[in-house]
């Protein structure tokens, strides 16, 4: 199936309207995965980085298994956002403007939270795990980066989607094997299962048209 082309029927900007494709390494790489990644077709939300066919996109000169939770994570946020995009636009733009080291080290969060406010969100960033709950209870979406152990910096780092949903979280693409959403009771008790929060990015619209959400 074709994704819907992004940013239909809304004021908000799109990604495409952002990439640049100059000359140099970076958008040599670009435009080589860009051709390679629009031959994977991917509709709806994604769960599990690591499952076909979302594992063998192109990002940098490694794959969306090792590293392409932040690009996942943004594409998830823009589907709940009511801006859809392709997910070949996300990792286009994660080769021009967000990658670490060529893809290997994922995606700067300083960036991605840099990304809704060009494309005219409100963005609040959050780096006290204390205003967690609070702050994701009145946002559309989130991002969530976080260490997987805290202090164990050979883990490694993700990032999710996340949103505040009848009472509890509800987290996209949480586990490398994810098949579904899953829900956690909140960002307390998740920061008690022993990882090192990073930083949470609350992304809402400015303009009145929030989707509704039941009450915490």
């Amino acid at each position: 199936m074709r994704q819907t082309e992004a940013g239909s029927g809304n004021r908000y900007g799109t990604i495409g309207q952002l990439l640049r494709f100059r000359h140099g390494i970076f958008s040599a790489i670009a435009r080589r995965n860009l051709a390679f990644n629009r031959q994977i077709s991917v509709s709806g939300p994604v769960h599990g980085q690591c499952r076909p066919p979302v594992r063998d996109l192109r990002y940098g000169i490694v794959r969306a298994a090792w590293s392409g939770c932040g690009l996942i994570a943004v594409y998830n946020a823009l589907l709940l956002l009511g801006n859809p995009h392709p997910l070949w636009d996300v990792f286009a733009w994660g080769d021009l403007k967000g990658a670490a080291l060529f893809g290997i080290f994922g995606t700067s969060h300083r960036r991605a939270g840099r990304l809704f406010r060009q494309l005219g969100y409100t963005v609040t960033a959050v780096t006290n795990p204390s205003l967690f709950d609070a702050c994701a209870q009145r946002a559309e979406a989130c991002l969530f980066t976080y260490w997987n152990r805290k202090g164990r910096f050979h883990k490694g780092m993700h990032t999710v989607c996340t949103r505040w949903r009848e009472g509890a979280l509800e987290v996209y693409n949480l586990y490398n094997n994810s098949e579904k959403i899953e829900r956690l009771p909140s960002f307390e008790e998740w920061c008690k299962r022993g990882i090192g929060p990073v930083a949470l990015y609350c992304v809402s619209r400015n303009d009145g048209t929030a989707i509704s959400r039941s009450g915490p």
